[in-house]
């Protein structure tokens, strides 16, 4: 939740001939593409892809997680959560989440509404507190909060957020610099970012395994960013 990039071709058309030539259009917004895989216990066991396209002073968040785990040929466990996140003019809009965990599903929308937060989680409507974001650490400034949502479950969570400060952190075969961040109380995680881009999160499984979700370097130009299979 978390750089890969992709990449855009703009193609400009000329008009050439005796009448004027019509205006042409402005190309559209570049989104920023994150993929991440996620290890567990350092074997791959899915992906995750943030895209980030900012259009104006707004901003629109678009997170696609996949998660499977096979253990002698039969999945063991598998893991699926689609959402989208609307900012506007740095201020949150709206939240809307589906996540089948398992066989445990979430279907959540926040919306803010002045001074209160529209929440329907799982078919129940609340209000909660205006400031409440989804914890989807895709915006560093996120680690300055002590009250987000759960961004799979929708439920309100009180964080503490510690900064470790610089490290050395090898990533893909490269050791990098990233500042860490250790998140405790309703959620526990471990976050790294190389300036203001997400490079690692690092949690606890329910098993006690150790997930880790990296960022997946950005292909080279020209060449489209590959999710690929799966395999256990």
């Amino acid at each position: 939740m978390l750089g890969k990039g992709s990449f855009f071709l703009g193609l400009l058309g000329l008009a050439v001939g005796p009448v004027a030539a019509e205006p042409v259009a402005s190309p559209p917004p570049a989104v920023d593409q994150h993929l991440f895989d996620i290890l567990r216990d350092g074997n791959k066991i899915g992906t995750e892809v943030v895209e980030i396209d900012r259009a104006g002073d707004t901003t629109n968040v678009k997170f696609t997680t996949h998660i499977s785990v096979v253990v002698m040929f039969i999945q063991a466990y598998h893991f699926e959560h689609s959402a989208t996140e609307t900012w506007t003019g740095g201020k949150f809009v709206s939240y809307k989440a589906y996540t089948d965990d398992n066989g445990t599903k979430h279907d959540v929308s926040a919306i803010a509404n002045n001074d209160k937060l529209e929440l329907d989680v799982d078919g129940t409507h609340s209000e909660a507190a205006s400031d409440l974001v989804p914890a989807s650490w895709w915006n560093k400034d996120f680690v300055n909060r002590t009250d987000m949502l759960d961004a799979e479950t929708g439920r309100p969570v009180s964080i503490k957020v510690a900064d470790l400060g610089d490290e050395p952190l090898v990533q893909n075969g490269a050791t990098i610099q990233a500042h860490h961040y250790k998140v405790s109380g309703d959620l526990h995680r471990d976050l790294w970012f190389d300036g203001d881009t997400l490079v690692r999160i690092q949690l606890v499984g329910s098993d006690h395994s150790t997930i880790v979700s990296d960022l997946r370097p950005a292909p080279a130009s020209g060449v489209p960013a590959q999710q690929g299979a799966t395999q256990e």
